[in-house]
């Protein structure tokens, strides 16, 4: 593998597993301070960005652009993450650090996203998709893959008295609604987009430039299934390693080729994904399903590898230059 790959991961491991491991020391845990361990989360989106600047470009007038957008989700970072702890009864709103530090953790997805009006032009050509998203059909698959996985299979399954799980209930429909929601935005700002930037938007097309879609995904599931091991063996709800097996390889391998399948297909488009991985981590929490219906997600993942020969190498984009071009042939034809 070529060196941005290697200081992608180290830069990703460093920044992430360093803030985990000292909340780890520090005690930190649900009910008590856990936002100091959401800093490490923005391990991978920091390690990309720093490693796609460019310099500043011919645009020279985005920084009053920049500091809007960055100023607008900042507000309304810090509001999601507050209304969802809120919500959750999780950190009762009388500490003024509290405040303080979900505020400092609110302005890491604020910077993130509002990096798509940077003067950098690779940090701007690496976000783009989060201002320009190029078709918003992938967006509207990215986000209703999962209820439709999760609620067809249980209304087919209640109908034959199967079991489902239930999320817990808030009192009536409409606080459930607005826990969802909330619960959405909190976790497209304080997860999917402090990851997808890294795993999908600079570490797959990296690979993808000597490796095929279905090895470039196997190639990004090992260290992204890696990298949550200080939450999953330290948390206080701690992974056996059966719980460890179902979930970082058995549901992960799937998922990992699914969001790269999401991802050619759609064009590059790094807010489909980020939306994907949102939807994920969101929908199972607060809709019923039965668990058979996780099977569907390998069925599908198994359909789009065989559909999209996925052990095929991608063309050369026609969008690239001559130059990069004749960069991308020749790392393809490097021996591995």
């Amino acid at each position: 593998m070529k060196t941005p790959i290697w200081r992608f991961l180290l830069l990703a491991y460093a920044v992430t597993w360093c803030v985990w491991f000292t909340a780890e020391a520090l005690g930190v845990g649900p009910d008590h301070n856990e936002y100091f361990a959401g800093f490490g989360t923005a391990g991978p989106a920091l390690a990309a960005i720093f490693l796609s600047r460019r310099g500043q470009g011919e645009i020279v007038e985005r920084l009053p652009l920049r500091l809007f957008s960055f100023t607008v989700l900042w507000l309304v970072a810090w509001s999601v993450y507050i209304a969802h702890d809120r919500l959750r009864g999780i950190h009762a709103p009388t500490s003024v650090l509290y405040y303080c530090v979900a505020g400092l953790l609110a302005m890491i997805p604020a910077w993130i996203l509002s990096g798509a009006f940077t003067r950098d032009s690779g940090v701007r050509r690496l976000l783009h998709a989060y201002l320009h998203p190029s078709n918003w059909r992938w967006q509207a698959f990215a986000f209703f893959f999962w209820p439709v996985i999760l609620l067809v299979p249980a209304a087919i399954g209640r109908s034959f008295h199967m079991r489902l799980v239930w999320p817990a209930s808030f009192g009536s429909l409409r606080m459930d609604a607005a826990y969802g929601g909330v619960a959405f935005l909190s976790n497209f700002l304080f997860t999917a987009a402090l990851e997808e930037p890294g795993w999908r938007g600079f570490l797959l097309p990296q690979l993808q430039q000597r490796f095929s879609p279905l090895i470039s995904s196997v190639l990004v599931w090992l260290p992204w299934a890696l990298w949550h091991a200080p939450l999953d063996f330290h948390r206080p709800f701690r992974f056996t390693l059966v719980n460890y097996l179902l979930i970082r390889v058995v549901f992960l391998i799937p998922i990992t080729l699914i969001l790269t399948w999401l991802y050619n297909r759609s064009g590059s488009n790094l807010l489909a994904v980020t939306i994907f991985h949102a939807s994920m981590n969101t929908f199972p929490f607060v809709l019923p399903y039965t668990p058979p219906a996780f099977i569907l997600i390998i069925l599908f993942a198994i359909g789009i590898v065989f559909n999209d020969c996925m052990w095929r190498r991608l063309p050369v984009p026609a969008s690239l230059d001559p130059a990069e071009s004749t960069n991308l042939q020749s790392n393809r034809s490097a021996p591995r």
